[in-house]
């Protein structure tokens, strides 16, 4: 059916046109039914995969005259779904088909790219990140606080340590060449800001060559001048080619070299190799690191008499140089301008996040460490578990990578497997070894860890993360939009997820009693009432014949129920309705982007994902080896550890995504990162750990205490209710991370579940 009115252009509402010009729209069920003019270079098909860089933009209606859409019950003006649609964007198909798996139910939302963007769309920042050092550039002030903290941190002792190889090769006479290089550069590295390091490789006559405004003129012309043809031109400096050949072969057939092999390079790279691995940790230091992995790789393998090091000096028109060339062949090896730049947080090791490439070190230290140190002679059992905790992190990365990419390469359905199979792998993981070992040691410590645990998720997912999001984002954007029916989709998943996780426990309370630990008269004849403390009504006994003649077939019951209403839910959101999200990709080509050059194809992504979940069971398994010390000798509450520590910072790289998503105004993937981890772990994490219990008896019951159910009953409603209007601002983030804090609070200051 068509709305039978349409309102002109010239009547939008000004907070229309406002909406209009955002990056991403919403929609509602309207959209698909509302007949409107739309432009022929929009594929209006949710369906397609094509890519474009052309901005949305708010499609034109012609009649003046309000409308009722025929999806409301009374006469409105046309509802916002029929005006807006959200249009994807994307650098080519495969990253097009990312995008979309972002906004699809039971996806994993993925913020990075897949595929390697195009460097002539990228920004003069981001080029500035992954250009070598060896380009001569106009700068500003090289004193900067960056540079003071490499004198103090590196430049220092790293001169002095050139200070005393230069000696050392002084004091053996035939290393003298190197001794004076060695000399030039610790005055060098003391402070190499404005400073050229430059290879002449044939040293035969001299000249003066002025770089103004650092641009490299091209030393040619003198030769030109001397050869009049230009084959006269080719053949001279094909000799000089030659020249520089025959002297490379000469360099290794000096003694002198392999005295300066011998006792001043291994030094000096070892030096180097500490300066690279230190900076290169502190991220916004890595033009130091490249400076280090420079000057190991050519300029310490180099004949001394071919480097040549220059200072660049201020001019009133930018900076320049003089620099003495020694041969018709140069390049500049070296020039630093900038110790440190702050927009090395984006800095990629192919696709890979900087910081989760540092991480992964620390997931080769844990293993060993953990594995090796059985008797805890090197280290405690805390720092184990903390250094595995820790290193679950970039391991959860590199799946979620993984995952993102064989979806974005693969079709649908087995995109879909892929993140039905591995999507929770990293908390099941984690779950499962705990209660293995808390069935072989006979502990049901680790079976309330793990219920505080699946809770925490849940509270985090549903509070935490949507509520930091929305303060994040609203600080940026003053009022952020949603599509509040995909959120109405996830909010009622977990209405039923949650109603039906906590089914056996309220059936337990209900058929359970009150017991009192500590009762005494407070009278003197039998006749008058007791005074009782400690009362708590206790649940059916995991012993007793109701537990297993009732309360177990109702655990299965709801366990099967569960993943067939997640399975309804995919059905829904990906099939039959897919135009609740209303989500676009445009049918335009650009030029040159065709051919997406991909980080990890399929078989990497696979070999990739299986080696992390392998990593990922090594750690869980060392984290709950060493968890006993930590739960045994807490301060705190053993529900606070499981609510905190052990659920959220597996999520770690998920809430991340969601501030990035925050920031760049598309609040409704930030909310759906939060809905989507509850629904799994209501939906299929705790069933999966109750087949499991089935097969392997680990104690997992699936009652939960009276904490854990009201706490989830009351975040999910609140959660609801700050969705139900589709816009948000700071104020409801900041609501949802209080009542988060609460939470916490009462998790913080409950007694110890029993059995810790």
């Amino acid at each position: 059916a068509a709305c039978p009115r349409r309102i002109p252009v010239t009547d939008f509402p000004k907070e229309f046109e406002h909406r209009a010009e955002a990056y991403h729209r919403r929609g509602s069920l309207c959209d698909k039914n509302c007949t409107i003019n739309v432009p022929m270079d929009l594929d209006m098909h949710s369906g397609s995969h094509h890519h474009s860089l052309l901005m949305p933009r708010l499609l034109p209606v012609t009649s003046s005259t309000p409308t009722r859409c025929p999806h409301h019950s009374e006469e409105v003006p046309m509802c916002e779904g029929c005006l807006t649609k959200t249009t994807i964007t994307a650098e080519n198909e495969v990253e097009a088909q990312k995008l979309s798996n972002n906004y699809k139910f039971g996806f994993k939302k993925w913020k990075s790219h897949v595929t390697e963007r195009p460097w002539e769309d990228r920004s003069e920042i981001v080029k500035e990140l992954y250009s070598d050092l060896n380009v001569l550039k106009g700068s500003g002030s090289t004193f900067t606080c960056g540079n003071v903290l490499y004198l103090l941190m590196f430049g220092w002792w790293l001169s002095f340590f050139y200070l005393l190889i230069s000696l050392l090769m002084f004091i053996s006479i035939l290393g003298l060449p190197y001794g004076k290089l060695c000399w030039k550069l610790a005055c060098y590295f003391l402070w190499p800001f404005g400073k050229v390091i430059q290879k002449s490789r044939v040293a035969h006559r001299r000249c003066c060559v002025r770089f103004n405004k650092c641009e490299a003129i091209p030393e040619a012309d003198e030769l030109r001048e001397k050869t009049p043809l230009l084959a006269n031109f080719e053949n001279a400096y094909n000799l000089q080619k030659g020249s520089s050949s025959s002297c490379g072969v000469r360099y290794w057939c000096r003694i002198s070299t392999y005295v300066w092999l011998l006792l001043g390079f291994p030094p000096l790279a070892v030096i180097h190799s500490l300066v690279c691995f230190f900076s290169w940790i502190l991220v916004f230091f890595i033009p130091i690191a490249k400076m280090s992995a420079r000057t190991v790789a050519t300029v310490l393998l180099m004949p001394p008499e071919h480097i040549y090091i220059q200072q660049m000096r201020k001019t009133d028109v930018g900076y320049d140089t003089e620099v003495i060339l020694c041969s018709y062949d140069t390049e500049v090896i070296l020039c630093c301008y900038q110790a440190s730049n702050i927009y090395y947080y984006k800095y990629t090791v192919d696709g890979i996040s900087v910081f989760a490439v540092n991480l992964m070190l620390l997931v080769i230290v844990t293993l060993g460490l953990g594995y090796s140190d059985s008797q805890n002679q090197y280290s405690s059992s805390p720092v184990k578990f903390t250094l595995s905790l820790v290193s679950i992190m970039p391991l959860s990365y590199c799946i979620g990578m993984a995952i993102a990419s064989i979806s974005a390469q693969s079709s649908f359905a087995l995109g879909a497997v892929v993140n039905a199979t591995f999507g929770s792998i990293v908390e099941l993981t984690f779950y499962i070894t705990a209660l293995i070992k808390g069935a072989r040691e006979g502990n049901s410590c680790y079976e309330e860890v793990v219920k505080s645990a699946l809770t925490g998720t849940v509270l985090g997912c549903v509070l935490f993360v949507p509520g930091l999001c929305m303060v994040i984002g609203g600080i940026k954007h003053q009022e952020q939009r949603f599509n509040s029916r995909s959120a109405g989709v996830s909010s009622a998943l977990l209405f039923i997820s949650v109603g039906g996780i906590f089914a056996p426990t309220m059936f337990s309370k209900v058929y359970g009693k009150l017991v009192c630990h500590d009762c005494w008269h407070t009278g003197q004849n039998s006749s008058q009432l007791f005074l009782c403390q400690s009362c708590q009504p206790e649940t059916v006994g995991t012993n007793g014949t109701l537990f297993y003649k009732e309360v177990m077939p109702l655990v299965y019951t709801v366990s099967a129920l569960l993943p067939t209403a997640y399975i309804i839910g995919l059905i829904f959101t990906l099939k039959t309705h897919s135009h609740i999200y209303d989500i676009h990709i445009s049918d335009f080509h650009v030029l040159g982007h065709h051919n997406a050059v991909v980080h990890w194809s399929r078989w990497r992504s696979m070999v990739i994902l299986i080696l992390a979940t392998l990593c990922m069971a090594a750690c869980a398994d060392l984290a709950t080896e060493h968890i006993s010390p930590i739960l045994s000798h807490s301060s705190v509450s053993q529900y606070f550890i499981g609510v905190t520590v052990l659920a959220m910072i597996p999520e770690l790289p998920e809430i991340v995504n969601g501030i990035q998503f925050a920031l760049q105004n598309n609040i409704s993937l930030s909310l759906e990162i939060g809905s989507s981890i509850a629904v799994q772990v209501c939906m299929l994490q705790i069933p999966i750990l109750v087949l499991f219990n089935l097969f392997y008896p680990a104690g997992f019951t699936m009652l939960f205490s009276d904490l854990h159910v009201w706490a989830s009953i009351f975040s999910v409603i609140l959660m609801n209710y700050i969705f139900m209007d589709g816009k948000c601002d700071y104020f409801q983030g900041t609501v949802l991370v209080m009542v988060y804090l609460i939470l916490l609070a009462m998790y913080f200051y409950a007694p110890s579940p029993a059995g810790c």
